[in-house]
Parts: structure tokens; C-alpha cells; sequence
């Protein structure tokens, strides 16, 4: 996966006063020979009783030391891999200078999921995989996932859970049919347009295949929760036990003034 980058934006970005001092203090070659972080899992002879999440994330003495190890380049080629284009340097030298719940809002800027993505999302056939690290220094990536995860886990932890900047209600219904990752994923979109999104859910809970189709241990449920709960903040609504076509069919939603659907 790869996507044109705004270049000129990046670099902007990267003239900040806060990441000119950071490149400054550690030399890249010291960085490039800081050895990748590798995650802490929970006791096999524990999680073999039980449901436990096997990975228990990063210390934030060791989300410091993998995020040094970003050069922080001109052009970062990791977010020509993302699917939604996290500006990665930028939340990973967030964590650097220590400022975790900047980095944080950083990744709400255009992820509404960013607990989850951190768990499932394959970063290393995507940003890792563009990384300066693999492209050119036949090295590791910077473990850019492992950072995310601990970004959006500190920041639920930390109990400062942000929303991200909404703009003024425009009023227009929108209507998404199905509350997996795709659906969660546009409402909160819209909903920081704007617009007064509705999701209907033909089951009784919440999230689709990231509830019933990963096992707890690799995506904790109250994980999933917290990241809706976040959307419903946002100005979200949910419908559970609604079937879209036999509870009510689009032109009855039509009728209630909805005026698109995401199915």
C-alpha cells in the first residue's frame, strides 16, 4: 500500500521548534543503533487457564526509547502505508518528548480506533513496512503499532480521554448499517464534519467482528467498548436489535430524514 504524500505539509511539520530540539539532542546514527523494542507477553502457564490479552504493552520507559529511534525524515514514507494517513512522525516524537496524551490526539486527528488499530491492524505489511528502517537500512521498522497501542492506552488509563475537534452540527442526517470497523470508522468521520450520524446494529451489542470474530486475548472487549464509547461522546447514535429491511427498510429512514447510507 502507498499513496502520494503532501511533502511540502510534512516538512512544515517536521520545522516545529519541539522536533528540531529532539533530532538535535540524539545523533541519528545513535538512533539507528537502538535495538527495536520487543513486546512484553503475559506467562504461557497463565494465559493457557484463561482469556488474558498475551501482549501487555509497552512500559513508558521503553515507548521512549523505540520512539528515538525514529529519524524523523523529511519525507516519511510510513504514512504513505497507513490506510488513513496517521501523521506518524509526529505522534511518535510525541512520545519521545513525553508528551503521551499529545500523542494521543495526534491519532484521533483521523482514527477514531486507535486502541484497536494498535492491537489488529497489520502495520508490518503497511507503515512498518515503508519505514526509512526496511527500506533502506535493511533493518527492523520502527515499531510503529506497539507505539500506537501505548499512546491510546495511556491515554485510557490516564482517565483525560480526548475527543477529537468537531465541527459545527450541520444538521443532515447520515445512516451506517452495521457497527464493525468499517461502520464505527465513517460515523466517527462524519460525526467530525458535522453531520448527525446514526448506527444501526441488527445485534444486541456493539462492534461487529471486532466483538465476535477476535478471540479476548488479542482484542480485549473493553477495549472496544471504551473506543465506542469515545464515538457515542462525539455525538454518535446507536440502534441495537434494529434489522435494516425488516425492522424498517431505507425508504422508511429515508422518510425520517435520512439522506445516505453507509451499508
Amino acid at each position: 500500500m502507498s499513496k502520494e504524500l503532501d511533502k511540502e505539509y510534512y516538512k512544515a511539520e517536521r520545522k516545529a521548534e519541539w522536533r528540531n530540539k529532539l533530532r538535535k539532542e540524539i545523533k541519528s546514527k545513535e538512533r539507528t543503533n537502538v535495538v527495536r523494542v520487543q513486546m512484553p507477553e503475559a506467562d504461557p502457564n497463565i494465559r493457557n487457564k484463561s482469556n488474558i490479552e498475551v501482549n501487555k504493552g509497552l512500559t513508558l520507559e521503553m515507548a521512549v526509547s523505540e520512539s528515538s529511534r525514529c529519524l524523523d525524515c523529511v519525507v516519511p514514507t510510513c504514512v504513505s502505508g497507513c490506510p488513513v494517513g496517521t501523521n506518524i512522525p509526529k505522534f511518535v516524537k510525541y512520545i519521545e518528548s513525553g508528551d503521551i496524551l499529545g500523542a494521543a490526539k495526534v491519532l484521533k486527528e483521523n482514527n477514531s480506533l486507535p486502541a484497536i488499530c494498535g492491537r489488529v491492524c497489520p502495520q508490518e505489511i503497511q507503515c512498518e513496512a515503508q519505514c526509512v528502517y526496511v527500506k533502506k537500512l535493511s533493518k527492523e521498522g520502527s515499531a510503529i503499532g506497539y507505539l500506537e497501542r501505548f499512546a491510546a492506552d495511556y491515554e485510557r488509563e490516564s482517565g483525560n480521554s480526548s475527543i477529537p475537534e468537531l465541527a459545527e452540527p450541520n444538521g443532515i442526517k447520515m445512516a451506517v448499517i452495521g457497527s464493525g470497523p468499517a461502520g464505527l470508522t465513517v460515523a466517527g468521520e462524519l460525526a467530525k464534519f458535522g453531520y448527525a450520524v446514526t448506527v444501526f446494529e441488527a445485534l444486541h451489542d456493539l462492534g461487529g467482528v471486532l466483538k465476535y470474530g477476535i478471540p479476548e486475548f488479542r482484542l480485549p472487549k473493553d477495549i472496544v467498548d471504551f473506543e465506542i464509547n469515545t464515538i457515542k461522546q462525539m455525538g454518535v447514535k446507536f440502534v441495537t436489535n434494529f434489522i435494516v429491511g425488516k425492522t424498517a427498510t431505507i425508504d422508511d429512514l429515508k422518510n425520517e430524514g435520512f439522506k445516505a447510507f453507509f451499508v
